[in-house]
């Protein structure tokens, strides 16, 4: 497949620059969001499970 250029030998259509801004900003639109959520409760839960586990097997060694 070849590139279309204009009369002065640049390739016409976006840029590469251009183009990967556009992708950076649909991904940010896209994974941005989860960040904001909070964690649903029984992610909390298992997250305090595991560090009370943690915390047990640290006091068995010491």
């Amino acid at each position: 497949m070849s590139a279309a250029f204009d009369h002065a030998g640049r390739e016409n259509g976006p840029s590469f620059k251009n183009i990967a801004r556009r992708i950076g900003l649909r991904l940010r639109d896209v994974y941005e969001t989860p960040e904001s959520e909070p964690l649903p409760a029984e992610h909390v839960d298992l997250l305090l499970r595991l560090r009370h586990k943690e915390r047990d097997g640290t006091r068995r060694d010491a």
